[in-house]
């Protein structure tokens, strides 16, 4: 195992950790989107309307889970649920208005609050930053695809 592997493990719960606590401390996020939430919904405005399966496969969820996140996110107004016109048994989620004004606002506030962190940071820095952790999530993604093969 290389030596730097042990300090990724520990730097990335400590990152899951401090973000979270920021998100809980910071008045400037109060009234944003919650994680889930806020995953959800960037996924609906990229990728368009998705089924429950669908968002639940791409949010690396189980169905059930992803079901309650959706009912409490229409119960806020931020997405509609209906059924595809070409198979009546499957719901389909849409984004509203309401959840996209939502989503960007917690977009805006959110990079306002990192620009504020990364501001000693060079641009190339906090682009080495971004790649480095494009690149983390994209392996994460990837492993979770091959364990799900091994099964």
């Amino acid at each position: 195992m290389d030596d730097a592997v042990p300090d990724v493990e520990e730097q990335v719960a400590l990152l899951l950790r401090l973000a979270d606590r920021n998100r809980r401390r910071s008045s400037r996020l109060e009234g944003t989107l919650d994680r889930s939430a806020y995953i959800a919904l960037r996924h609906l405005t990229v990728a368009g309307p998705s089924g429950i399966n669908d968002l639940a496969n791409r949010l690396r969820l189980d169905a059930s889970t992803v079901t309650r996140q959706v009912v409490a996110m229409e119960e806020d107004g931020y997405v509609t649920r209906g059924r595809d016109s070409t198979d009546g048994r499957r719901a389909v989620v849409a984004a509203t208005p309401a959840g996209e004004e939502a989503l960007a606002r917690t977009r805006a506030v959110r990079a306002e609050v990192y620009d504020e962190i990364l501001r000693r940071w060079s641009t190339e820095d906090r682009r080495a930053l971004a790649d480095a952790l494009i690149r983390l999530n994209s392996d994460l993604d990837a492993d979770l695809d091959r364990a799900a093969d091994d099964r």
